[in-house]
């Protein structure tokens, strides 16, 4: 049975620094800024940990503050930690190495697109399979929700235009590059649980998104189905007509779907995107009768 802490605190520190004109400055405008980008690492780190267990909500701890350009000391806690790990020292240090590895792994191109997000998230596989013994089996979490949660970083970046924003960790130091990005909009439900499934398959091309929204409708085993397509550099490509997609066309893909349940199991949503476009194949053209000798 869990129980709902406080805080308890894990390993790993990070340090966010964040220039800003000393005497003209806004006070609130910094402050508030700063405080929309610990929410939004916070949330990577939630993101993080979302196969670990969804009740887990990771927060910051100030644990110092500097002047000149405002640095802020950021210790990892969780809250709702289960009874058994409440005394795991190797519990503590897992997790908060991990944070702390995955969040300078993801934040080095908050723009990446979604193979380079994926090449990432391979990175850390090797991490998740280190859990202690009580956490083995735990995985990386998808490009879907990695992308979401980046957004989110590039939205409070974009508080602090012509200005440096630094992330300084154990492995090294990282700026958080200026990104144009739309505010995100939040999906509201309320599942109990839910199952991603990866792999690589053929999608036949039903229609395609010609406007620019990544939403396209494939056939998958007889049945139309909106996907997403998060390989946006393949896209952009397709709307600068570097080349040609026609319905019957395939997509050779690299592909995340999650489906998710209510608390009696029942199915509530189900979501399909394309992470990588390996290979487009058109159908051989038909001749037809008119080749044929009168």
């Amino acid at each position: 049975m869990d129980r709902a802490l406080d805080t308890e605190v894990v390993e790993g520190e990070i340090a966010l620094i964040i220039d800003y004109e000393p005497g003209k400055a806004v006070a609130t405008d910094v402050l508030q800024g700063a405080m929309r980008l610990i929410e939004s690492i916070d949330r990577l780190d939630q993101v993080l940990l979302s196969s670990v267990d969804s009740a887990l909500e990771p927060v910051s701890i100030l644990n110092d503050v500097q002047h000149s350009s405002l640095k802020l000391l950021l210790a990892r806690a969780l809250k709702h930690v289960p009874d058994d790990c409440l005394n795991g020292l190797e519990w503590k240090k897992w997790v908060g190495g991990l944070l702390v590895k995955g969040k300078h792994r993801l934040l080095q191109s908050i723009n990446a697109d979604a193979p380079q997000i994926q090449h990432a998230l391979d990175d850390l596989s090797a991490d998740y399979k280190a859990a202690p013994s009580n956490l083995v089996g735990y995985t990386p979490p998808t490009v879907n929700e990695v992308r979401g949660a980046l957004d989110k970083v590039a939205e409070a970046r974009a508080l602090f235009p012509g200005h440096n924003v630094t992330v300084q960790t154990e492995y090294g130091d990282l700026s958080i590059v200026e990104v144009l990005t739309a505010p995100t909009l939040e999906t509201f439900r309320n599942p109990a649980s839910s199952v991603t499934n990866r792999g690589e398959e053929y999608f036949k091309v039903k229609s395609v998104d010609m406007l620019g929204h990544s939403q396209w409708t494939v056939l998958r085993g007889n049945r139309s189905v909106r996907v997403n397509v998060l390989h946006q550099d393949w896209l952009t490509a397709y709307h600068q007509r570097k080349f040609a997609i026609l319905p019957g066309d395939s997509l050779r893909c690299k592909f995340e779907e999650t489906t998710f349940y209510d608390a009696d199991h029942n199915e509530l949503d189900r979501t399909l995107s394309i992470v990588e476009v390996l290979e487009v194949i058109t159908p051989p053209l038909q001749t037809g009768f008119s080749l044929l000798e009168r």
